[in-house]
């Protein structure tokens, strides 16, 4: 049902990669998504994403700023960024704007190639064919791919292991259950299309695709349903485990929020 959808967005979704290094010398990775809008470059992705990249550049710069004060070893002291369009031309993101209420956040990649972008994507325009409860849906992108790195101190950077692109694709298709509208402090009103199947680590920031392989919306995270039971089953001790049950489901960006924030920015997109 969604193979072509797949092999379309396959040209436009990409994976992104924080690479982050602690004042006690431990190395760690962020792995997420992202979406190319157009061949200008503008891109697209969570803005939990985001706010995490910049949370980690005021950590190392405020380490930069005095090398003699003792840091607290949770501190990040190095970070990179790797955009994966193409990851040897080291693009990094510019200017932009984050909606925090919708979770999305877009930029601009520098350098960029438009033929970095075979196919840029379709924004499914909800004007004329709106969504509706019970569509099939399938979301993409990068979990349970591993980005393996450590630092090289001779010289002073990252070295990334030889498997850590290209990073492969994992769809999952679902149902739209339901749409959540909320209303953030500020009074503005966002609203999430809410998947019967859940968002995985990774793939945040990625499309939610309809059959036609046009965005409805940008994944952003999973929400945990109370079915109000719980699990009884022995354990090897013969002891009773009571486990609370819940149902995992998927939230993602409208993609009229989405529209909205690249309005605002005068990005252009295709609609259809």
């Amino acid at each position: 049902m969604f193979a072509e959808a797949i092999d379309v967005a396959s040209g436009f979704t990409f994976p992104y990669v924080g690479l982050r290094r602690r004042a006690d010398g431990s190395v760690f990775t962020v792995v997420a998504s992202f979406v190319v809008i157009n061949s200008d470059g503008w891109v697209v992705t969570s803005a939990h994403i985001v706010e995490e990249m910049l949370a980690a550049m005021r950590s190392a710069e405020q380490a930069a700023a005095d090398p003699g004060r003792p840091l607290s070893a949770e501190l990040v002291t190095e970070r990179t960024e790797i955009w994966a369009l193409n990851p040897a031309a080291n693009s990094q993101l510019v200017g932009g704007r984050v909606n925090r209420a919708a979770d999305l956040a877009i930029g601009r990649l520098e350098p960029f190639d438009p033929a970095w972008l075979p196919v840029a994507p379709v924004l499914r325009d909800t004007d004329t064919a709106p969504l509706r409860q019970g569509e099939s849906v399938c979301r993409l992108g990068f979990p349970f791919h591993t980005v393996e790195a450590a630092w090289d101190g001779d010289e002073n950077r990252f070295a990334l292991a030889k498997n850590a692109f290209p990073a492969p694709r994992f769809a999952l298709d679902g149902i739209i259950s339901r749409f959540n509208r909320r209303t953030s402090v500020d009074g503005a009103e966002v609203t999430f299309v809410e998947t019967s199947s859940p968002g995985l680590k990774g793939q945040s920031g990625g499309p939610l695709l309809d059959t036609a392989g046009r965005i409805i919306g940008i994944q952003s995270q999973t929400a945990h349903l109370d079915l109000g039971f719980d699990a009884r089953y022995p354990a090897s001790d013969g002891q009773p485990v009571i486990e609370r049950q819940f149902l995992n489901v998927g939230l993602a960006t409208h993609v009229s929020d989405l529209r909205g924030i690249l309005d605002v920015e005068g990005a252009a997109y295709t609609l259809g």
